[in-house]
């Protein structure tokens, strides 16, 4: 699972890839065989309801940058690649996130919609009712305006408690995902699953390594 977030230029920011590197690092999984899955693949996956293809890589971006839509929808379509984006509805159309209309754009492309919290806060300082709020209210809006079910949830910050596993659970979430690094595996608690983040400051040759390691 390869967590991403900007892509854009920012220098010294590890979470923003320019975007010459990420066109490099998605050609790069293009011609080496990976196979970039849907939310549905994987939870088949997960289940033992499908069979797991030789490479299999779940590309997740974190928080709904605008960027995003410039950038990686472009090249992910011309790619045939899938992707799944955490995008936090209380900061659409502001100009620097996503809108609705580009966030539209790219569910139409393909791209899997989930939520990341309503204003992406740090969950683990708010009372059981304000992530609760902060979580449901994420999900609804992204159902309403999509027509999907939004029950896959990225922790903002990667923060979480005791309080936000329960509400996850009450409310029927089926996967939850850390900013903990690692590969993600079956016997991972699903509502605490590992990823890689990629950092942006490093060359394509240091993905590669991580990706190798984790298979």
């Amino acid at each position: 699972m390869l967590n991403y977030h900007s892509i854009t230029y920012d220098p010294g920011n590890k979470a923003v890839i320019t975007p010459e590197l990420f066109t490099e690092q998605m050609n790069y999984l293009a011609e080496n065989g990976y196979t970039t899955l849907t939310l549905k693949h994987f939870s088949d996956i997960w289940l033992g309801e499908a069979e797991m293809p030789k490479k299999p890589v779940l590309l997740t971006f974190d928080d709904g940058y605008a960027d995003n839509h410039e950038y990686a929808m472009p090249l992910l379509k011309k790619l045939g690649f899938h992707a799944t984006l955490f995008m936090s509805p209380g900061t659409t159309d502001d100009g620097y996130f996503l809108s609705w209309e580009q966030v539209k754009e790219m569910h139409e492309a393909g791209w899997d919609i989930q939520p990341h919290g309503m204003t992406h806060p740090y969950l683990t300082s708010l009372s059981k009712s304000d992530q609760a709020y902060e979580i449901l209210e994420a999900k609804k809006q992204i159902e309403d305006q999509l027509g999907t079910t939004a029950d896959i949830f990225c922790y903002p910050y990667g923060a979480y408690n005791a309080k936000t596993l329960a509400i996850l659970k009450e409310n029927g979430f089926r996967f939850a995902f850390t900013i903990e690094q690692g590969k993600t595996k079956t016997n991972q608690d699903p509502l605490k699953l590992k990823r890689i983040f990629v950092n942006g400051e490093e060359p394509t040759k240091t993905l590669i390594k991580n990706l190798e390691k984790n298979y």
